[in-house]
């Protein structure tokens, strides 16, 4: 697709999705080394921006991401459908979401807490819940306070992080083992794909996360306390 064929096909869309007839539109490739693709809207034009490596795909993959961007611009409701068939388009096409290699995770990150040492509480879990056959990843509490993403995994770059707020001798040992299992259980199973649709906790996730001790204790006390962290 080109240029003059990216813009008419946004302007057409715009007008047909909003049934606005007066407004300019800037839509542009750019040079992006992930696929992303950015609209917003500055002093009366929308501006749409659609990453090179996409030029290739057909018409139709350009009208569904292009609704999705319109829509999610005026906040309506996207139907999971388009995103779903955008998907499918990259998951067969799997040489455009090839990116250079992910940056390196910050040496910032730090195992070694105030209250509590990640590695060593990585190693007891491993052993004792998976037979020690997880790969130690980088550990590092969270280089800022985050109250609502208390943990994470990130495959790509080995990288396994605990919110810092949890770093605290207010919180029970238990609570950061459960949080950092949590984080384990994403490095043993895998992402799954269900009717279509990617599940992230799928089934045999969600009844492992309910075997650790004390589990429902845990939950009680993350939604009474977290906040007084």
């Amino acid at each position: 697709m080109t240029e003059a064929d990216l813009q008419k096909l946004s302007s057409d869309l715009f007008r047909e999705l909003t049934g606005k007839k007066k407004f300019k539109i800037q839509a542009t490739f750019y040079n992006s080394s992930a696929l992303t693709h950015k609209i917003s809207k500055q002093n009366g034009t929308i501006h749409i921006k659609i990453a090179e490596g996409l030029k290739q795909a057909p018409e139709f993959i350009f009208r569904i991401l292009l609704t999705i961007l319109i829509l999610k611009l005026y906040r309506h409701k996207v139907d999971r459908k388009l995103y779903r068939a955008y998907r499918e388009y990259l998951e067969f096409h799997p040489e455009l979401t090839k990116s250079r290699k992910p940056r390196q995770p910050s040496s910032k990150y730090q195992a070694t807490g105030n209250f509590f040492d990640l590695e060593a509480l990585f190693e007891q879990l491993n052993e004792t819940y998976f037979a020690n056959q997880l790969k130690k990843p980088i550990l590092g509490w969270s280089l800022r306070k985050s109250y609502r993403r208390l943990g994470f995994y990130s495959k790509e770059k080995n990288l396994l992080v605990i919110s810092r707020i949890l770093d605290s001798k207010k919180v029970p040992p238990e609570v950061v083992k459960f949080l950092l299992y949590h984080e384990m259980l994403h490095m043993a199973i895998p992402v799954q794909k269900v009717n279509g649709r990617r599940q992230i906790h799928p089934p045999v996730f969600k009844q492992r996360e309910k075997q650790f001790p004390n589990y429902q204790s845990i939950q009680k006390w993350l939604k009474k306390n977290l906040v007084k962290l």
